[in-house]
């Protein structure tokens, strides 16, 4: 097991000495940090914290006025409150204001602590669990209606040009776009299914390693109106390479990105250029626009939800996508940002960092 990181808060020295040593007979390997306040509890803010004991009375004020303080620094830590005499009343209003127990001083025991640390652990990470959770089921029923817009235009642009190329007896080129249509089609349900997965939380799904020729492959279909409207020209680099991942959600991600650099290319005809690269453990892919670029303040919270630039506010859309790509790198372990060295157009990288253990063996 991990090594806990707990926090004390307390005011009297004998109080935190009694406690740093109940703690050690139940945790040994625990990294044990101490305050004297609350401000001096908040100056830690950026260290890590699992488990937080707060005294009810400190000299800056009460430990009540400082949950919720404390439970924003540190939204996944279990917080306990301590407290010199027992009052129910205390304990009703400390759990309330977000305290995930309360003990009185007097009951302290190292076995009293073992089971509230066990027990506050399991609850916390559950309702961290749950947050997260409802958190991705908003946005992902409004990304299901954003993203599957793309995908559907596709379908019906393929559809008109079929309708013309057999009207031309263009048997031939009738059979390939029916082709790209079958792939359009297989690619949204994908979509879809990875959706239904990614929103439900006992479905944990299984990676699969796929060549990035295949996901530009897949990009190409789905993407097949938009690049033919906006005349974009796109330079792929796949590095010969292959990666573990969910390949329906990059394929999503990546349609996001390109689907920006056409959005935004300022009037110009967009020129794009998507580079695969190796990034150990996984890879890192890169999509660089000639656009309108994105201005240095803003490239750091362009991956909030909702999230728009003043500049962009003309075009339509709802301010998920950059949000959805987010979630999906965080999803494949890695990390996504916008290059704050580049001046003209945008460059936005993300990285692919799955381990085989997520792996699903080929059929």
């Amino acid at each position: 097991m991990t090594a806990l990181n707990i926090l004390i808060v307390d005011d009297d020295a004998g109080d935190r000495k009694l406690m740093r040593r109940l703690l050690k007979q139940v945790h040994q390997d625990a990294r044990i940090t101490e305050a004297e306040s609350g401000e001096q509890a908040l100056s830690r803010a950026g260290r890590p914290a699992d488990v937080i004991f707060l005294d009810y009375l400190l000299p800056d004020g009460t430990g009540l006025d400082l949950i919720a303080r404390l439970n924003e620094t540190w939204p996944r830590a279990v917080l306990f409150m301590t407290t010199g005499h027992g009052d129910e009343e205390i304990a009703k209003s400390v759990i309330l204001a977000g305290a995930s127990d309360y003990i009185p001083k007097s009951a302290l025991s190292a076995e009293a602590l073992k089971r509230m640390i066990a027990n506050g652990l399991k609850v916390a990470d559950m309702r961290w669990r749950i947050q997260e959770q409802q958190n991705e089921l908003r946005l992902f029923s409004d990304v299901l209606v954003h993203d599957m817009r793309a995908p559907l235009r596709a379908i019906k642009f393929l559809s008109d040009q079929i309708q013309e190329e057999y009207l031309e007896g263009d048997l031939d080129e009738v059979a390939r776009q029916f082709d790209l249509m079958k792939k359009s089609v297989n690619k949204t349900s994908e979509l879809i299914e990875r959706l239904a997965s990614h929103i439900n939380p006992h479905s944990e799904g299984r990676a699969e390693r796929v060549t990035v020729d295949s996901l530009f492959d897949s990009l190409r279909a789905v993407l097949a109106q938009d690049l033919a409207a906006s005349g974009a020209r796109i330079d792929w680099q796949s590095g010969g390479l292959s990666v573990l991942c969910f390949p329906p959600e990059i394929v999503q991600l990546l349609q996001n990105l390109i689907g920006n650099a056409i959005k935004y290319s300022g009037g110009r005809t967009p020129e794009i250029t998507v580079t695969a690269e190796p990034a150990h453990p996984g890879v890192m892919i890169s999509v660089a626009d000639n656009g309108i670029g994105v201005p240095p303040e803003y490239r750091e919270r362009i991956f909030e939800p909702f999230k728009r630039l003043q500049r962009g506010s003309e075009q339509p859309g709802t301010g998920l996508g950059l949000a959805t790509c987010a979630k999906i790198a965080k999803r494949h372990k890695g990390l996504i940002w916008c290059d704050l060295q580049r001046e003209n157009g945008t460059t936005i990288r993300f990285t692919i960092s799955l381990d085989t253990s997520q792996a699903r063996e080929p059929a």
